[in-house]
């Protein structure tokens, strides 16, 4: 990353996590642009020019309709690595403590002003008990439903717009299903070795898997470092 940057490219994050997870992230790297949220943020140079949460029409429709004792479910209302559930028994079926988890039985959805993720105790065999609506999903584990945004090429038409930059100049990389949307024909798309046979299909060019250096690997290839 350095040395991409030290050649003059401008390089961003492109990631489906919150903005405060992901920019902790970005400064580690010294990356100072970020698509975050699954393309619902983009932050510049610290700023955030934009956050959004998901359609919280469509949220407070699904969480109202889910059977919450079959399905118990968690919130995340706030830009940061925190969710709420109204039952203890998110936290015996759901095993990852990646967010801070709070029970509150009190906590009332429809009140809250955004909703960035809701992550929902589900199978991909039960995907059909969880009334979505009009919402996307990833699966964040075997045993948890991930409803978040799935647009990120939403926040590098953001950033492309800004900084005047030309769809043959722009390269994305990728290895999961929520990489799919930016992988657009006008851009130059390489999926990762271990990456899903469905992204595979829509790549420019197959790198190496992510633990075998497949970006620096990439960039070395085409010269860019």
């Amino acid at each position: 990353v350095k040395e991409l940057i030290r050649r003059g490219h401008f390089v961003s994050l492109a990631t489906g996590r919150m903005q405060a997870d992901a920019l902790e992230v970005a400064r580690t790297l010294g990356i100072s642009a970020l698509v975050s949220d699954g393309g619902n943020a983009v932050t510049i140079d610290g700023k955030i020019l934009y956050d959004e949460g998901l359609p919280l029409s469509d949220c407070i429709r699904t969480l109202s309709d889910i059977d919450e004792e079959k399905h118990p479910w968690a919130a995340a209302p706030y830009n940061k690595k925190y969710r709420v559930t109204r039952t203890p028994l998110y936290l015996e079926k759901v095993k990852d403590r990646y967010y801070e988890t709070e029970v509150d039985p009190s906590f009332d959805f429809r009140k809250v002003s955004a909703i960035h993720k809701i992550f929902v105790a589900c199978s991909k065999q039960e995907r059909d008990d969880i009334p979505l609506y009009t919402l996307p999903h990833v699966w964040f584990s075997t045993d948890t439903m991930l409803i978040e945004p799935v647009h990120k090429e939403r926040g590098i038409m953001e950033i492309q717009k800004r900084f005047h930059i030309s769809d043959e100049d722009i390269v994305v990389f990728g290895d999961g299903m929520n990489d799919r949307t930016m992988f657009r024909k006008e851009w130059f798309r390489i999926a990762m070795g271990n990456a899903k046979p469905e992204l595979k299909a829509l790549a420019s060019y197959i790198t190496d898997r992510a633990d075998e250096d497949g970006i620096y690997n990439a960039c070395r290839h085409f010269g860019w470092i």
